[in-house]
This record gives C-alpha cells, structure tokens and sequence, in this order.
C-alpha cells in the first residue's frame, strides 16, 4: 500500500441518504476510503439496509481492493439504528436490571445475526461506561448499571454474544464516560480522578471485556488530567491509549476514536 492506501484504510466515514451518493463515491475513490459508518438516516427498511451494504461494499473493494468495515451503533433501547422491521433488543440497562449476565449474551447475539444478515459486520457496543454520575447527560441507561463489577460481567457476556453471533463488538468510551456532567456531542468533559480512582471503578468493565477477547475499543473525548498533564482528550492521549489500554492493560486490538467531528474535538482542536 501507499500512504493514501494506509491512510483510508484508517478512516470511516458516513454520508448522508439510504444510497450512496455520487459525492462519496467519488471521496473514496480518490482517497481510497476504507470503512463506513451508518446512522438511522441511512436507512429505511430491512431490503434497502442490505442493498446499500453490498452497495458500500462494491464501491470500496473496487476502490482499495479490501473489504470494508461497515459500522452501526446498535446498542439496543434507546440507541438503536435499525429499522422497525428489525430485531431491537432491550438497552443494556435493561439486559442489568434481569440479574441473568446470559440475556446480555442472547442479546448481543440476536443483534450480531441480524446485523450480519443485512451486511453490516461492526458493532459499536457494547458500553463498557459505569454510571457513577447521577448528572450524566448522554450516558444514562445505555450502560449496565452503576456497579462496577456487575458491568464488567454483563459487559464480557455481551462481547462473548457478539462473537458467537459472527460479527466484530466494540468496548467504549475507554476509560470512562460515566462519570461526566457534559456530553461529549456538544462539550469537553473533564475527569479528575487519579488511575487508582479510575482502576477502583472505570478500568474495572474494560478489564473484563479485554480478558474476554473484545476485538475494539473506542477512546473517548475527555479530559483526564490526572493521567495525561498536557491538555488533550483521551482520544489524542498517547499516555491513556499507548500506556494505559496497551501496555497497562495489555489490549492488543484495534483502537477506535469516537466520532471526530463531535463538539468536544471540533469546537477545542479543530
């Protein structure tokens, strides 16, 4: 590969419409874009969603010769992509509020063999996040739970779903998004707490899920000042991404940003 191959095989980006438009075809195709995201303005029914899929899949191995990841946040409950002629199962929440770690796993299971009947095979869930803020205004019930231990056990069986189901999973928002008062969409959050803190609570889901082989992890758009002193987001860390998830922890998986044009990257860095 060449640099504008290495380069789009790094990047995902989304467009507007249930079709590929001309424009985005003709992005990939001069920066040989290699992965796609899709929201819930992407799609209309179950036939369309599978179309536009193998649409997307067409244009990039055309493009850059690989196939490409399509991604989706279908996280169940109140974030869920597909259509209302798809499976939505239950939030996270709600799988907790079972007592049964099991139902996290059907959960995820379910989803992946819909997800992979469609085409897309790159789910961004599930939430590793621990509610410790009452105040959190994004996080709320997408998560399992405000214990610690209990997410990091419902959050290993949902990647073990995930797996059994056929498709990649992604833990998030690495090291922690439970604790803020500000949603990243449209501020920076600020964190205090020192790692010992942050090993006690937040570490505690992403450890597990780690252990249970989850394939991704997505950094998130706060400021950790405790245990990165220069003024950047986790997701711009090389102390929180490098020394914390890879060498502290040991994760050896791909590393994904969250969405970089939210306001806590674009409105601070640019």
């Amino acid at each position: 590969m060449d640099i504008r191959e290495m380069l789009g095989q790094r990047l995902v980006f989304g467009f507007p419409g249930t079709a590929v438009p001309a424009e985005f075809a003709a992005l990939v195709r001069e920066y040989k874009i290699g992965n796609v995201i899709l929201f819930r303005y992407n799609i209309d029914s179950l036939p369309q969603l599978t179309r536009l899929c193998a649409d997307i899949q067409e244009l990039i191995r055309g493009a850059t010769g690989h196939d490409a990841f399509i991604a989706i946040d279908q996280e169940g409950g109140m974030v869920t992509r597909l259509p209302w002629d798809a499976v939505n199962v239950p939030g996270s929440m709600a799988l907790a509020a079972t007592g049964k770690p099991e139902n996290a796993a059907l959960a995820a299971e379910i989803t992946a063999r819909q997800l992979r009947g469609v085409g897309v095979n790159f789910n961004l869930a599930p939430d590793l996040d621990v509610n410790s803020n009452p105040m959190n205004p994004v996080i709320v019930v997408r998560i399992f739970g405000d214990d610690p231990n209990r997410a990091a056990l419902f959050g290993a069986k949902a990647v073990e779903g995930y797996r059994n189901g056929g498709i990649l999973c992604c833990g998030k928002h690495f090291p922690g998004h439970g604790d803020t008062a500000v949603d990243s969409h449209i501020g920076l959050p600020r964190i205090e707490k020192t790692l010992a803190q942050l090993e006690s609570c937040e570490l505690i889901p992403f450890r597990a899920a780690i252990a249970a082989g989850v394939p991704a992890i997505m950094s998130s758009h706060i400021l950790f000042p405790s245990i990165e002193p220069g003024g950047v987001p986790a997701t711009m860390s090389r102390a929180i991404l490098q020394g914390l998830l890879r060498e502290t922890l040991g994760f050896d998986g791909l590393i994904l940003s969250d969405c970089m044009v939210m306001d806590a990257i674009r409105r601070n860095y640019g």
